[in-house]
């Protein structure tokens, strides 16, 4: 089978495998239930940040009233499109690299899309469609029609200021003047209609809103994925604490009147290592490898696709902080570490055909590893719970292998497979 009818079969199997395996429990998914209320029109009861999200409910409500299904064929609808979109956008992005067949093997028969399917009640494949639809925008230098994608991005996720900064950054001199302003404008415009329907909700089970409830997110994220002892309150009591403390009165946070540890539990910080070193294969390894040309892109100056630098330099930028700050944002590290997609899935594949000769017999060994650390990971998340320490030991291995093997196999840039040469 030719290389070109592999680039065109692997992302309509990873469609298949993706609604297959995503499709079983999704309604269970975290926070789903927020979400189908604002499809229903139930704002008042929908607390933020969920509050502000309003993209991906109203289409989906609106899906629901025009086929007379209801809101839950409409969001299965929404996810259906947003999957196929991006599986689109990401293939197109990486034809237009020109990756090999390898490559597409790589990421399309990765597990990742299962996770997007399977959490279509909530905005995360809409903003990663939205997203992709950007850096695609992005790299043919339509700069105007990516910034605009803003005013979308940030109705269905408010952390597309992340977004907004990561560009600044990647764009910075490189884009023109009229299309910044553009981009500035969407996302003000966005941000102000966010605000109304996230003023309209109820307070948070801790009384809080706004800077205090991240801030006390933050705490608590720490304080459970990375230290592995997590934090008891009156508002949250998750487990028969160790020591509890009443705040003392004036210095009381919202509804919060109690705070305490609970006992030591390795559950946070194995779920964290499994889902760094899990989820996306073999790629930190291929990080850790290539580290010195990640950190300082450079990209040929043959190269006819105008917006490739910045593409590259926001997918690092953006892909990396998602990923490093996940024990930062909750529980779910899993679906927070897949929001460094762009880093996995659009600038490593470049810096790998940039350093290996993928045409390498042994290529074949490395995607086979790659496969078997991802879909061990994923299946470490669903299946082996709460014993997430084992896997998440074993892919760390697994990359601590590719490691090594790959600081063996690596090839001087020259020597690269020659579609990188444009």
């Amino acid at each position: 089978m030719s290389d070109r009818i592999l680039r065109l079969i692997l992302p309509v199997g990873s469609l298949c495998i993706a609604i297959l395996l995503g499709l079983p429990g999704a309604i269970y998914a975290p926070d789903a239930g927020q979400y189908r209320l604002l499809a229903l029109g139930r704002y008042s009861s929908v607390p933020a940040p969920f509050s502000a999200r309003i993209l991906g409910p109203a289409i989906a409500g609106w899906l629901g009233r025009i086929t007379g299904l209801g809101v839950d064929a409409g969001f299965l609808a929404l996810g259906m499109a947003c999957l196929i979109a991006l599986l689109v956008l990401v293939a197109r992005l990486l034809w237009s690299l020109q990756a090999p067949a390898i490559i597409f093997a790589a990421i399309f028969l990765m597990p990742f899309w299962v996770d997007v399917f399977h959490d279509y009640y909530l905005p995360d494949p809409l903003h990663a469609a939205i997203l992709a639809a950007m850096l695609l925008c992005l790299l043919f230098g339509h700069s105007g029609w990516a910034l605009l994608l803003l005013f979308p991005a940030y109705l269905a996720r408010e952390s597309t200021s992340l977004v907004a900064v990561c560009l600044v950054f990647a764009c910075w001199r490189r884009i023109r003047l009229q299309s910044a302003a553009v981009g500035l404008a969407a996302l003000l415009g966005a941000a102000l209609i966010s605000r109304h329907f996230a003023q309209g909700g109820p307070a948070s089970v801790h009384g809080m809103s706004g800077g205090a409830y991240i801030a006390g997110k933050i705490v608590w994220s720490f304080f459970k994925n990375v230290l592995g002892f997590p934090l008891w309150s009156n508002t949250l009591p998750e487990c028969n604490p160790v020591w509890v403390r009443a705040i003392p009165p004036g210095l009381q946070l919202g509804a919060i009147r109690e705070v305490g540890i609970c006992e030591p539990s390795l559950w946070g910080p194995s779920r964290l290592l499994l889902a760094w070193f899990g989820l996306f294969g073999i790629g930190p390894a291929l990080a850790f490898a290539s580290w010195r040309r990640i950190v300082s892109p450079t990209v040929p100056p043959e190269s006819r696709l105008p917006g490739l630098t910045i593409i590259l330099r926001f997918s690092v930028l953006y892909g990396l902080i998602s990923v490093l700050i996940t024990p930062l944002l909750g529980a779910s590290a899993d679906r927070l570490v897949e929001y460094g997609w762009p880093f996995y899935l659009i600038a490593l594949p470049w810096f790998l055909m940039r350093d290996y000769n993928l045409h390498d017999s042994r290529a074949t060994g490395f995607l086979a590893l790659h496969l078997l650390t991802c879909w061990f990971g994923w299946l470490g998340f669903r299946q082996m719970t709460p014993n997430f320490l084992i896997p998440g030991v074993a892919v760390l291995a697994l990359n601590g292998v590719s490691y090594a093997l790959l600081r063996r196999y690596r090839t001087a840039p020259s020597q690269g497979i020659p579609s990188v040469t444009y």
